[in-house]
């Protein structure tokens, strides 16, 4: 780890600020901006506070693709059973998905101490400012959740990091190279900061303060993060006396704080589940993601088009409703087989074995299936999604079909490749991403998507409340919270529950959102679900018969591989070089 010095002067800081606040502040020359200064203005403290939001690991899918070193902001989504990258250039596809996964590190790093020294520089500095105790008390509690967000996120990759709560300075020398602190002891300190916080923020935000950190935002930080580290208890193992792992004795704790929390939230009768279409399951679901504000969302990065947004419309509409990229993320045979029917029965599809239009065969599939994922035949943009993959037909009236798959040329004037599976980047499974599209917005350019980043909302709080629930023992009320998602989704509800059908639930809801790759590793599930072939399914045209047949295929061409070591990320060799005094984690 390098040394955790300040390497921004408050001037060049105070500039990126104002480029990203909407208000335009009346103050003296930004080159003659002292120290003193910002600590006694809540203008500046508030640019301060503005610049730490900007930069907390906040907007999910949302973050800016990087093309080198190459980072796709999809990755949560692309490493899991739910889909797969369909550039096969990419390092999911060509390194992360076979487990090439050692000390060299590379996958989800993220050990921002620079940003844990800036949080740190402000909590000790807002203490010395001429302020009114209420500016002092929120943006300070805002800024501890940051610190507790970020270390949440350090902990679920790593265990035990670093916990450092002053701001280093140069002056200690080879005090700067810290140690690792037990896992267990970074679950503590995040419970600790959010229950001293919860009581010192407002309920909610009017105007343009939404998208601050409320009383609930911290509520359901404590729900999720308490979530982990009683499965990390219940299902993992303690390594390097603690720096891994966190005791099985404290599983119950941590469930029950987690609990807490999500009853909390839940009793408050702030929060809904977004029914603001009951009559169209369907478009319900799939407007909960693009309504801003809406009575389900506790916590959203905010985005606005052009002036500050993203290009998730971009790099994920179909072949032809794009003007760049598009098609980023493809969806597995399993993802789509793993969406039940709307009668509660299994949506297990023999696509192998199966005839039929597409539409037709998955008309009854759960509605949040028809909001998520794009499938041959689904309308947009006042058009149609085209995916086949071929057509069979009798070329030379032999009576023997043939499949014709040349995407430049047609037969009887009906191309052999669908506009939307034609191009070498175009789908890779039959399937592709609609959850988070905004269908109004065609033809999108980078930057121009301003759909907000939902961080946590009422949804996944009912979640963390059914699986918390459970492991206490209190299998009704888990069950409660369940058919509260699944009546909301328009899917029969469930008259007894399971562990396994909790986690089912979740994997559903949550599909896409970031959530299913940590879940695995919290329950030691992923060598079962993440290794092995995964498939993709091709809708082929028989031109006789005016009906398709399937071809199933292995999407990513080898079979995945996930190691037991890989249940903690690698530090990496570039921080244990730099810092003697840091421990790898195991099989590294």
């Amino acid at each position: 780890m390098k040394k955790l010095i300040r390497n921004v002067t408050i001037f060049s800081l105070f500039l990126i600020l104002i480029s990203c606040e909407e208000r335009i502040l009346d103050k003296k020359p930004l080159d003659i901006i002292s120290d003193a200064q910002v600590w006694n203005d809540p203008n500046l403290i508030e640019a301060y506070v503005t610049n730490l939001y900007n930069r907390a690991r906040l907007d999910g899918i949302y973050r800016d693709f990087i093309w080198w070193p190459y980072y796709a902001p999809c990755r949560e989504v692309v490493l899991t059973d739910e889909a797969r990258m369909s550039y096969n250039w990419t390092d999911e596809v060509a390194v992360w998905n076979k487990g090439v996964l050692d000390g060299s590190g590379g996958m989800f790093d993220y050990w921002d101490y620079n940003y844990i020294r800036y949080l740190n520089e402000f909590l000790q500095n807002v203490e010395t400012g001429n302020v009114s105790d209420d500016v002092r008390t929120i943006r300070s509690a805002e800024v501890r959740f940051l610190r507790a967000f970020t270390y949440f996120e350090m902990a679920k990759r790593y265990g035990g990091v670093p916990l450092i709560t002053e701001p280093q300075d140069i002056s200690q020398g080879d005090a700067l190279f810290v140690e690792r602190d037990l896992e267990k002891d970074i679950w503590e300190f995040i419970l600790s900061e959010c229950d001293a916080i919860t009581n010192s923020l407002p309920d909610s935000y009017p105007g343009i303060d939404k998208g601050r950190i409320s009383k609930y935002a911290v509520l359901a930080l404590k729900s999720r993060a308490m979530l982990y580290a009683a499965s990390e208890a219940k299902y993992g193992e303690v390594q390097l006396n603690g720096l891994a792992g966190v005791p099985a004795n404290d599983a119950n704790g941590y469930w029950q704080e987690s609990y807490n929390a999500s009853n909390a939230i839940i009793q408050s009768g702030i929060f809904q589940l977004y029914n603001n279409y009951p009559e169209d399951k369907a478009k319900n679901y799939q407007m909960l993601f693009l309504e801003k504000d809406n009575q389900e969302i506790i916590l959203a990065k905010k985005f606005i088009s052009v002036i500050k947004g993203h290009s998730h419309d971009l790099f994920n509409s179909p072949e032809s409703f794009k003007v760049g990229w598009g098609n980023q993320i493809n969806v597995t045979m399993e993802m789509v087989n793993d969406y039940d029917m709307i009668d509660g029965s299994s949506g297990v599809i023999d696509w192998a074995n199966i005839r039929g239009i597409p539409s037709v065969i998955l008309k009854d599939k759960d509605p949040r299936f028809h909001a998520s994922i794009f499938y041959h035949g689904q309308p947009w943009q006042g058009d149609s999604v085209v995916l086949y993959w071929g057509i069979l037909a009798d070329t030379d009236g032999d009576g023997q079909k043939e499949k014709l798959t040349s995407g430049s040329q047609s037969y009887n004037g009906m191309p052999h490749i669908g506009k939307d599976a034609n191009g070498e980047d175009a789908t890779k499974t039959g399937f592709i991403l609609k959850k988070f599209l905004d269908e109004e917005r065609v033809l999108a350019q980078g930057g121009e998507s301003d759909q907000d980043w939902i961080n946590f909302r009422y949804g996944e709080i009912l979640l963390n409340f059914a699986e918390a629930a459970f492991e206490l023992g209190k299998p009704g009320e888990a069950l409660d919270a369940i058919n509260q998602i699944r009546d909301r989704a328009g899917i029969a509800e469930l008259s007894s529950i399971t562990l396994n059908q909790i986690r089912h639930e979740r994997k559903i809801e949550l599909a896409f959102e970031t959530h299913r790759w940590w879940d695995l590793r919290r329950w030691r599930l992923s060598m079962t679900a993440l290794n092995g072939d995964f498939h993709g399914v091709y809708p082929i045209y028989d031109y006789e018969l005016q009906d398709y047949v399937f071809e199933v295929f292995n999407c990513d061409g080898y079979t995945r591989g996930f190691k037991p070591e890989h249940y903690h990320m690698p530090l990496g060799n570039s921080l244990i070089d730099n810092n003697p005094n840091l421990v790898e984690n195991p099989g590294y």
